[in-house]
């Protein structure tokens, strides 16, 4: 009678706590809805997805993939993500360190050639972590006049920073975000393994992971979102033509993303230990309270706790993902153009905050 009494209470707590996370699970997605509102048919588009224990929770897309053929968002839509991309190649690198073929220490030379005589004093870890004092080859190819719009390639790249004579200060000594250090870590892989850095990350990370997701600037794939900026009038084209790896170039969804996040809390690629590597001599960005790991940015909030957080910018998309993965929450979005008045917003931790309340 006792043990009868005892199921039936604990089945009654069960259908409780159920019942009442539906309930804020449904004032979540209404809060999330209500950001996007703004985004209709003829606008650009957004794509929003939440995962909590590694389960898709709400996944939704607004807008439109190509204004000029009058195709929809959907969740399926594919989009570049531009400079969230740099956790995979982190992640390469580390899966690399693990298996010791690669050391922190490493210098840059070593595995580069023909760059300035400054490559002999940057190191793999000053790469991983923007310390290295290296100019952004896109700023550098930009003011050679090398138009995103106009074909790029590494190669191209790599000749920018050959011509780049001086360090902008001594490696180590500074933080300053560099898209030439993920660039640079994606041809160290390559030198390292043999294969391009998309190739590795799809074979030691998106396939283990049954992810759908490709790191290929120049992939041409089905179903792909059009990016778009605003000229005053109306939308016109922002697509990218350059190919530079490592620094971005996955295209994939923000329902993939999510799904990748469980990795920041239960990690099964790279091996157990994982998520210490990545947080090895992780530095104070220019950002208060905020420090730089393996392509992800961490900071504490007292509310939420422990928060791990990267933003994307390219071709006119416009990317942002956040983690917290002591409560296994993870929230990924893309907008096809950052002139969207959301895509100007801080709309990811707005999503975090509705979706992590108790």
């Amino acid at each position: 009678m006792v043990a009868s009494l005892l199921s039936s209470s604990l089945m009654s707590s069960s259908r409780a706590t159920a019942v009442t996370t539906r309930s804020r699970d449904a004032t979540a997605a209404s809060a999330t809805r209500a950001l996007f509102a703004g985004v209709g048919p003829n606008d650009p588009g957004c794509s929003v997805a939440v995962a909590r224990a590694g389960r898709i929770v709400f996944a939704e897309a607004y807008g439109s993939a190509d204004l000029s053929r009058r195709v929809a968002m959907t969740t399926k839509t594919v989009v570049d993500i531009g400079s969230v991309s740099k956790q995979f190649t982190a992640t390469a690198v580390a899966i690399l360190l693990n298996r010791g073929q690669l050391r922190l220490g490493d210098r840059l030379d070593t595995y580069v050639g023909g760059l300035p005589s400054w490559s002999a004093r940057v190191t793999i870890d000053q790469l991983i972590h923007h310390t290295s004092g290296i100019a952004d080859y896109i700023d550098l190819l930009s003011d050679n006049g090398v138009d995103d719009t106009v074909r790029s390639t590494d190669a191209d790249a790599l000749a920018a920073l050959r011509a780049a004579p001086t360090l902008a200060f001594t490696p180590g000594r500074s933080f300053e975000y560099s898209n030439s250090n993920y660039f640079l870590l994606g041809q160290i892989v390559q030198r390292v393994t043999g294969h391009g850095v998309g190739k590795f990350v799809g074979r030691e990370i998106f396939r283990p992971l049954k992810l759908d997701a490709l790191m290929d600037a120049a992939a041409r794939l089905p179903g792909k979102a059009r990016s778009y900026a605003w000229d005053g009038t109306a939308w016109v084209s922002a697509d990218s033509a350059w190919l530079q790896l490592g620094d971005g170039g996955i295209q994939t969804t923000p329902t993939q993303l999510v799904r990748w996040a469980s990795q920041y809390w239960a990690p099964t690629v790279g091996g157990p230990s994982i998520n210490t590597v990545r947080w090895i001599g992780a530095v104070q960005t220019d950002e208060p309270g905020v420090r730089y790991g393996f392509g992800m940015q961490e900071t504490n909030d007292p509310d939420l706790g422990r928060v791990l957080f990267h933003d994307g910018n390219w071709g006119g998309f416009s990317t942002s993902f956040e983690v917290l993965p002591s409560r296994g929450l993870a929230v990924a979005g893309t907008c096809t153009s950052g002139d969207l008045d959301i895509a100007q917003t801080d709309w990811a931790s707005e999503v975090v905050a509705a979706w992590a309340r108790p």
